[in-house]
């Protein structure tokens, strides 16, 4: 998502759209610790799923910046 599509969304939007891939994030994070506790888990799918969650979360990060983030 490109700046100039950023500023046709509403703050509000932005926001509903962060909590959207924050929540998707926190429910990858509590199925990989469930999985982790099986002594069958593959390391593979552990990984695919750790980096599932970094990008929800970055992602988030970039259509929600920060005000901290957005001043600089």
């Amino acid at each position: 998502m490109t700046t100039s599509n950023l500023t046709q969304l509403s703050a509000n939007d932005r926001r509903q759209i962060e909590e959207v891939l924050n929540r998707r994030a926190n429910e990858i994070a509590g199925f990989s610790d469930e999985y982790r506790k099986d002594p069958k888990h593959h390391g593979s799918v552990e990984l695919a799923l750790t980096r599932e969650i970094d990008r929800l979360r970055r992602l988030a990060d970039r259509v929600n910046p920060s005000e901290e983030e957005t001043e600089d």
